[in-house]
């Protein structure tokens, strides 16, 4: 399973860090906008933004390193 996980995400993983790259903003837009029409923090919460941000930096450190060894071989 993990070696069928791992070539799925050598065939879709331009798809999924842009999924993410797209989700992180729309976080950092919504907490924007809370900001501006709430004039406060309070109130929101940034969970999902760190979850996010979380994954979207593994996804894209395994898409350096995984085009890096098909450039080696």
């Amino acid at each position: 399973m993990g070696e069928q996980l791992a070539n799925w995400f050598n065939a879709q993983g331009e798809y999924v860090t842009g999924a993410l790259f797209g989700l992180l903003t729309l976080d950092i837009f919504m907490f924007l906008v809370h900001c501006i029409t709430e004039r406060t923090t309070e109130g929101y919460g940034l969970t999902s933004l760190i979850i996010v941000l979380g994954l979207y930096i593994v996804a894209s450190v395994e898409r350096l390193y995984s085009q890096q060894e098909a450039e080696h071989h």
